[in-house]
């Protein structure tokens, strides 16, 4: 069964797509062995389905109606913003259904990409006049279908108290959450911690992570040492940090990955991100 992962922070700039893309992008095309890899864009900006996707691409499948907010609904006509659509019925299509192939490797790795939509927007906005357990159902059982055809599956979560953050970070095992270097760092971290706890269904959820993102090549920022020395949130950080290097924001409609980004400091960019990914590897995957 493959392991499932929320990106997500409440705060925004914190590079949280950024982190997504190359995390996921990443993981498939390390040689350490065969990994099926799929990234979930849950985020109604959809920059991560940009990031992954050529344009032509990506609105060809929108139009065909092959994104997440499928699996949601049942029917998207005549969406409402002051109204959610509640699906009639608690089976969503398969995962077959509504991704795209991003990326493959000869030794059987790949990148499989469920896009989002503009259109996700009238979801997150709508309210509800009836339950919206058959939506919950929907995503459930979709990602249990996607722990079965992945390794790891990683999801791009909308930063905002809705429906997609219950259902990612109750179907996920565990939660990063990228922090960028910046005096409201500490705050987001706890209002962050508070929202994964109030989303736990009994003793049960997923496990935090906390990756510090755009950080200076040297030294360590004020807020970045304070986070660290915190007995509250010290265990939850990595040891790697995610350094401030243009290349990352390279990957583009689906070229500019970091393993082939020939700029000025492009393998330095690699290998500090071959050390994030590799350590965070080892703390999520669950080796049979």
């Amino acid at each position: 069964m493959g392991t499932v992962v929320t990106v997500m922070n409440m705060k925004g700039g914190v590079g949280k797509t950024t982190v997504s893309a190359h995390l996921a992008s990443s993981a498939s095309a390390l040689p350490d062995r065969p990994r099926k890899v799929l990234v979930i864009d849950y985020d109604p900006q959809f920059n991560l389905s940009q990031a992954l996707l050529p344009s032509k691409t990506y609105f060809a499948l929108e139009k065909a109606k092959k994104t997440i907010l499928q699996v949601l609904l049942e029917d998207d006509v005549n969406l409402d913003p002051y109204h959610l659509q509640v699906p009639g019925n608690s089976i969503p299509p398969s995962v077959d259904d509504v991704r795209v192939r991003v990326l493959n490797f000869k030794d059987g790795s790949l990148l499989d990409l469920v896009p989002s939509t503009l259109d996700l927007m009238y979801v997150a906005l709508g309210q509800a006049h009836t339950s919206i357990k058959p939506m919950e159902e929907r995503f459930e059982k979709f990602i249990g279908e996607c722990r079965k055809k992945y390794d790891l599956v990683i999801i791009d979560c909308h930063p905002a108290g809705s429906v997609f953050t219950k259902t990612s970070l109750r179907n996920s095992d565990h939660v990063l959450i990228p922090v960028a270097p910046n005096k409201y760092a500490l705050r987001g971290i706890g209002l962050m911690m508070s929202f994964i706890e109030s989303k736990k269904q009994g003793d049960v959820g997923p496990q935090p992570h906390i990756l510090f993102n755009l950080a200076d090549r040297k030294g360590i920022s004020k807020s970045e040492g304070s986070i660290r020395a915190s007995e509250k949130y010290s265990k939850y950080c990595l040891n790697n940090t995610l350094k401030r290097f243009s290349a990352f924001g390279d990957l583009e409609e689906g070229t500019g990955f970091a393993w082939v980004n020939k700029k000025p400091y492009g393998s330095q960019a690699w290998v500090n991100l071959y050390s994030v990914v590799t350590e965070f590897l080892k703390r999520v995957e669950v080796r049979a």
